[in-house]
């Protein structure tokens, strides 16, 4: 009777080692899977953002910039704004940071939230495009225009993934310009710092036609309090300064953004 018990408790025992056994391969199975279709639309997030990207190359050549004075000659703009525009009336610029892969059309429409996810064309694209928001005008003449753009998967980096390469202080070093092309201009940016800020809106928590305001955040892009930050000695801002900040967010925090400043160094006049 007693061994009849015992064989009956280890058969009991064999029975649940196998469904935990059988239980624990479901769950492996179900994360594999699970982490299987989040790359997996990751990667084609990010490869709609990269065949959308390509799409757009027609309408820029290589610039012709002259490092003469904009007073003795006009150069070429290196962007077919006319068949941009006749594509989508909102592309009103361009941007172009060397040693990135940002190269895109800039846009502008009358819903601020547009862009976050709809391409240059105007269709549904998680990527979205590079756009401004209405509070700014379409001249950067303001004395703080932001720019957005996604931070989409490394794999490809679309979009203002690569902005990220500003965390490297040797990179930072060596790359110290950025480009914005508009109708009629070529507009060159020193980029002065890159640094991680918090997730505020910008141009909502500070009015930039108040002294006060623009003196405040100008001092935080000189002089960040971030402990990730990299900034360029000799530079100063004024009231007449006009600088362009560059921002994305950081993968998997959506309480911080990383912000790429560059003031205006120079304004060429295009054909």
């Amino acid at each position: 009777m007693q061994e009849n018990r015992q064989e009956q408790q280890a058969d009991e025992k064999k029975e649940s080692s196998k469904g935990f056994f059988l239980i624990l391969v479901i769950s492996i199975s179900i994360l594999i899977l699970a982490g299987l279709g989040f790359l997996g639309r990751m990667w084609y997030r990010d490869y709609a953002g990269e065949k959308s990207g390509k799409g757009v190359e027609e309408f820029i050549t290589e610039s012709t910039s002259s490092l003469e004075s904009t007073t003795a000659l006009l150069v070429d703009n290196p962007v077919d704004f006319k068949s941009l525009q006749a594509k989508n009336e909102d592309l009103y610029a361009w941007i172009k940071v060397p040693g990135t892969r940002i190269n895109y059309p800039i846009a502008q429409g009358n819903d601020d939230e547009f862009y976050l996810h709809h391409d240059y064309l105007k269709n549904y694209l998680f990527a979205g495009t590079i756009y401004t928001e209405m509070c700014n005008a379409k001249d950067f003449s303001d004395p703080i225009t932001l720019v957005y753009g996604h931070n989409m998967y490394r794999s490809e980096g679309t979009m203002f993934t690569t902005l990220h390469n500003f965390e490297d202080p040797k990179f930072f070093e060596k790359h110290k310009t950025f480009t914005v092309y508009t109708p009629g201009h070529i507009l060159t940016y020193k980029v002065f710092s890159a640094f991680k800020y918090d997730n505020r809106h910008i141009m909502n928590s500070f009015d930039f036609s108040f002294e006060k305001d623009l003196k405040a955040f100008q001092e935080e892009m000189l002089n960040p309090h971030s402990t990730l930050k990299n900034v360029r000695s000799g530079v100063t801002l004024n009231q007449d300064s006009k600088v362009v900040v560059l921002s994305t967010c950081f993968s998997g925090d959506k309480s911080v953004r990383f912000l790429v400043c560059g003031v205006l160094e120079k304004d060429e006049l295009t054909r």
